[in-house]
């Protein structure tokens, strides 16, 4: 049994990449959402147009300082490790 559904939202970081483009196209046509992860506005600009038949399905985050989310993901993976 899979732990996420169609419908449920999965995070998507360099959604503007080229493995990363066909990633959010198979999980969009299987029915997820998806919250991108882009350097920039622009970017992201050049996914909506890409998957605007989709709608409010993508959702875009844009993080111009990756070092950044990089630092919470530790934090992140270091209290969520079992003790």
């Amino acid at each position: 049994m899979p732990t996420i559904a169609p419908g449920d939202k999965v995070l998507v970081t360099g959604a503007n990449g080229f493995l990363a483009v066909h990633v959010v196209d198979a999980l969009l046509k299987k029915g997820y959402a998806v919250r991108g992860v882009v350097r920039s506005l622009n970017k992201g600009d050049h996914l909506k147009k890409i998957f605007a038949k989709y709608g409010d399905k993508l959702e875009l985050a844009v993080v111009e300082d990756i070092t950044a989310v990089r630092r919470a993901l530790f934090l992140y993976s270091f209290v969520g490790m079992p003790i």
